[in-house]
């Protein structure tokens, strides 16, 4: 875990006014106490300047000319660089409070708050969501002996895609870091339907014939339900909603061509059309059973030509800034096998 809160000092002699201007001119509501050694003395907060000098304003002495060490809290439990978040947490709940110094041999280097325990354990149950998601995405793609890094590479692709629209005006509002993080750790979704699809049409070691190719369609609405299903006991997760979409929505053609739904433009979710160019640009740089990689330019020729009837033109276009990216991840996660 580390202190998102930085560590700002006060001596015990300065004026409660000199602690409050520090709290705002910071954003903390917190600081450490040290003496001229840089000892921890105590700690003072935003609570003790209110509860402590706002409640004594009916005196002689003007509250906030009070010294820092007529309110500070002296006894303070600090803990270690190496103290672990199951202590830091009990500690906290036990202390009934809402920030914790941590010391080195008496000497304040940092200090936890609650919002710094918050946020680790927010960061830790994302991170296990997006390794079972990405497991469960392995699981599907298993039974498909052409994969490869597929995965790997078309999250990638996502990504860089989603950063460069971020700085696109019409979509800035839309794109934000917690947009670009969930494509990134959502897009491995997009195929999780082709669990239902029967073996002779997902393996068949060739191209599919018109009935089979409307077999194989179905994985989409199929990928789309499923994750409806954890939607109706996770309404709100966001990294559900846009794996839905991306999963339903891959294959839509912004001219309305596209299935399972027929789509036109902006019907069609933002994250799906982000996406929709990144699969396709690794089925075609990729080798199949029944064709050989083509290679980038051939690649970028087929998209460009794609541009405003399958494909989101600003997404092409993001593509064209981004073409050196799409090269170096290509080259990161190449297979070594026969993959797509």
């Amino acid at each position: 875990i580390q202190a998102r809160e930085r560590i700002v000092t006060v001596n015990p002699e300065d004026t409660v006014t000199t602690a409050a201007k520090r709290m705002a001119e910071n954003g903390i509501g917190c600081l450490i106490v040290a003496d001229e050694q840089h000892k921890l003395v105590g700690i003072v907060s935003e609570r003790d300047i209110i509860d402590r000098v706002v409640g004594a304003a009916g005196g002689f002495v003007d509250p906030l000319e009070k010294l820092v060490r007529d309110i500070m809290m002296s006894s303070v439990v600090t803990c270690s660089p190496g103290t672990s978040i199951e202590t830091i947490q009990k500690t906290m709940t036990d202390m009934r409070t809402r920030h914790l110094p941590i010391t080195d041999n008496g000497i304040a280097i940092g200090m936890i708050s609650t919002r710094d325990v918050m946020a680790y354990q927010c960061d830790k149950a994302n991170t296990t969501r997006d390794i079972t998601i990405f497991a469960m995405a392995k699981l599907a793609e298993s039974r498909d002996p052409e994969t490869g890094s597929h995965l790997e590479r078309v999250c990638s692709y996502a990504r860089a895609l989603a950063e460069e629209l971020a700085t696109n005006k019409k979509h800035a509002e839309k794109i934000d870091d917690e947009f670009i993080q969930l494509i990134y750790s959502t897009a491995p979704l997009h195929d999780i339907g082709k669990i239902g699809i029967p073996d002779h049409v997902l393996l068949k070691p060739g191209r599919l014939d018109d009935r089979e190719f409307e077999i194989m369609k179905k994985h989409a609405a199929l990928g789309a339900d499923t994750l409806n299903l954890a939607l109706k006991r996770y309404p709100e997760a966001e990294y559900l909603l846009m794996a839905r979409d991306i999963a339903a929505s891959h294959h839509e053609r912004v001219d309305g061509l596209g299935y399972p739904g027929g789509l036109v433009g902006d019907e069609i979710p933002l994250s799906a059309r982000i996406f929709a160019p990144a699969d396709v640009y690794d089925a075609l740089v990729s080798k199949r059973i029944y064709k050989s990689a083509f290679n980038h330019d051939v690649a970028k020729s087929i998209l460009i030509d794609g541009k405003g009837t399958q494909f989101d033109s600003d997404v092409i276009e993001a593509f064209l800034c981004h073409e050196h990216d799409f090269l170096q991840i290509k080259e990161r996660y190449k297979d070594t096998e026969l993959a797509a």
